[in-house]
């Protein structure tokens, strides 16, 4: 049994590239499986022990793999050796970038803690709710209903069909009102509720 040297595998691939160049789908699935993963290694590498807590490195590796497809035909690779010096490249600044971001005060990765940080007896972390608070519904119960008292009754089925996800189109052709009239009644109503602080 005889194995390839690795001059012999330099040459196929390299052979395989100018095929995927010239669009043979073969050759780029070939390429592809040659590539991802070493790409996949220059990930982990640059990955450190906060990110692999945090990140796969198939997924960084498949995004440069995507952005090699994307841009396959504006680029020219010389060699196998360039295309993988680029995808190295390519791998290292988009942990780089993901690093850069999670650490702006915003994302701070030190500020992330485990939910169940100190066991299961620990007491329970609690997660802040996107969800409006009691007050907050009461309130806009309070604004709803004295919108609607103000209103006509195709004035108070704009508003509910609105509310309902109805496009300006749709509420029109339901009320009999120009288009142009009901974004104009939305537009004051908004304008309203912003002057009397209800939104």
């Amino acid at each position: 049994m005889t194995t390839t040297s690795s001059t012999e595998a330099t040459a196929d691939l390299a052979a395989i590239l100018v095929a995927a160049h010239r669009g043979d789908q073969t050759a780029w699935e070939a390429l592809f499986r040659a590539c991802y993963p070493k790409v996949r290694r220059v990930v982990r590498r640059k990955l450190n022990r906060s990110m692999r807590s945090l990140y796969d490195s198939t997924d960084f590796a498949s995004d440069v793999m995507k952005s090699l497809a994307a841009n396959f035909e504006h680029l020219d690779f010389p060699s196998i050796d360039s295309l993988m010096a680029f995808l190295a490249q390519v791998a290292e600044q988009k942990v780089i970038d993901e690093y850069r971001r999670r650490h702006t005060l915003k994302r701070d990765v030190t500020r992330e803690r485990p939910l169940l940080a100190g066991g299961e007896d620990a007491p329970q972390v609690q997660v802040p709710s996107d969800d409006p608070t009691a007050s907050q519904l009461a309130q806009a119960n309070e604004v709803h209903e004295r919108l609607l008292s103000r209103v006509d009754a195709t004035e108070r089925t704009i508003i509910e069909l609105k509310q309902l996800g109805y496009s300006n189109a749709d509420i029109s052709e339901r009320t009999g009102w120009n288009i142009r009239k009901v974004q104009r009644f939305l537009k004051e109503l908004l304008d309203s509720m912003d002057d009397s602080g209800g939104r």
